[in-house]
């Protein structure tokens, strides 16, 4: 077995953000469970204390994580690591939680996230 296919995923760029800005334009409502912004590694959602986003890579080694809204978790198809629903690990070599980033409700309700920026897990738009 070799370490190339993953070797060529983790130096590619063609995953990587061409700008550290991203833009939601759907809507999303109150208690919502996390959405993909589709164009980035960035996720979104809504609870009562405002909007949020994550970033979508693993901690461990930058793969991106799948969220699994059956089981309220993400998981890493490279090395296992599993998060909670908030992004917390809960096992595998992850060793901190996934990236939180800045979001500012536009006027119009879109959501402009700011993926340079990182906040703290309580951070709410």
């Amino acid at each position: 077995m070799s370490i190339n296919p993953l070797v060529k995923y983790l130096t590619s760029k063609e995953d990587q953000l061409q700008s550290p800005l991203v833009v939601y334009n759907k809507p999303l409502d109150k208690n919502s469970d996390w959405q993909s912004t589709a164009t980035a590694r960035v996720w979104v959602k809504r609870d009562s204390r405002g909007a949020m986003a994550l970033v979508a890579s693993c901690t461990h080694l930058g793969c991106e994580v799948t969220y699994h809204p059956d089981r309220k978790e993400w998981l890493c198809p490279c090395h296992g690591s599993i998060y909670d629903v908030e992004g917390r690990p809960l096992s595998g070599p992850a060793p901190k939680a996934l990236q939180r980033a800045a979001v500012e409700i536009k006027p119009d309700g879109s959501l402009m996230i700011n993926t340079a920026q990182q906040v703290g897990m309580d951070y709410r738009a």
